[in-house]
Order: structure tokens, then sequence, then C-alpha cells
């Protein structure tokens, strides 16, 4: 049987954030928090330009879609789809009233 803990559960709450922030105030220290906040937030903005340009080089890059390529242009051709049957009735769908 698990126990759940409040750290674990689904959402973190104020109390835990708080929590957080004073562990790792008591780590690192005051002087070094604003170093750190500025380091990841330039770590996280050259990801995301690496991202949003990575995205735009294979979007350009990308030929356009065509019917007659692929591994399936010789089974499309110009040949129009056979129409379906008729759908049957079944004996469960014959209901006497």
């Amino acid at each position: 049987m698990m126990i759940p803990l409040a750290f674990f559960g689904s959402s973190m709450g104020a109390g835990e954030i708080l929590l957080i922030l004073g562990v790792v105030l008591l780590l690192f220290g005051a002087e070094r928090l604003p170093a750190m906040a500025r380091s990841l937030g330039k770590a996280l903005e050259d990801f995301r330009r690496a991202a949003r340009d990575l995205t735009h080089d294979l979007m350009e890059n990308q030929p356009p879609p065509s019917a007659t390529k692929g591994p399936l242009a010789p089974l499309r051709g110009d040949v129009a789809p056979r129409p379906l049957p008729p759908p049957s009735k079944l004996p469960s769908d014959e209901r006497e009233g």
C-alpha cells in the first residue's frame, strides 16, 4: 500500500513552491540566485530560438505534397474507386411490429 506524499501529488501548492525556493536559497545563497536565474533564462531562450529555427528550416525545405509521388503512386493512377455494394439486410434488422 502506497502512502501519498504532498510533494508527489498531482499538483504543487504554494507551500511546496515556497519550501523548494527556501532550500534553493539555502544551498546557493542570495548572491548567486540572480546570476543563476539569468543564465537559466538565456538557456531557455536559446533553446526556444533553436527549436523555432529548426521548425522553420524543416518547413521551408520540405517538398510540396504531390499525388503522383510516393510508394502508392503506381496504385493511384486515374482509376476511379469501385462503388460499395448496397448494404444487406440481416435477420436481426427485420422487426415485426
